[in-house]
């Protein structure tokens, strides 16, 4: 069971780099930004494009000693909601999804992720209008705070 929580707790970690989050820190502060970098030994990371009392910064790095909330500042991609899309077209033989690296592999070739699709031809073009039909739907729910 320990082991499985500390897997999901890593899983969840990774859904928020890349993304903007929002973090409150131990004396009050709110702090905006681009999860760009994360030690989860202790917790510092780093946020690109971050905003700190309304103040502009290409990078800051927060020591985990001071944060003591984070919450995701935009709806994360549901790449699970995509694995199904996929599932119903390609069976779901024909689609494997890799947790760790939050990868989709369908027929053992083509590589799907948040960012796009690779590969090239009739399969992969239908898959890439499945992938934008999902992107368009994440872009509708929309960030939130």
């Amino acid at each position: 069971m320990s082991a499985n929580l500390s897997r999901n707790y890593k899983t969840e970690m990774n859904a928020f780099a890349g993304h903007n989050v929002i973090i409150e820190t131990t004396n009050g502060k709110k702090i905006k930004g681009l999860l760009i970098g994360l030690n989860a030994d202790d917790m510092s990371m780093i946020l690109g494009d971050a905003t700190v009392n309304d103040v502009n910064h290409h990078r800051l790095f927060l020591s985990g000693k001071i944060i003591s909330e984070m919450y995701l500042g935009e709806a994360p991609f549901n790449i699970a909601g995509l694995k199904t899309a996929l599932e119903e077209v390609f069976k779901k033989s024909g689609v494997k999804y890799y947790d760790d690296t939050q990868t989709i592999v369908v027929m053992d070739r083509y590589k799907v992720k948040e960012g796009g699709v690779e590969g090239e031809g009739p399969i992969a073009d239908r898959i890439r209008r499945i992938w934008q039909s999902h992107i368009d739907q994440y872009k509708t729910d929309g960030p939130s705070e």
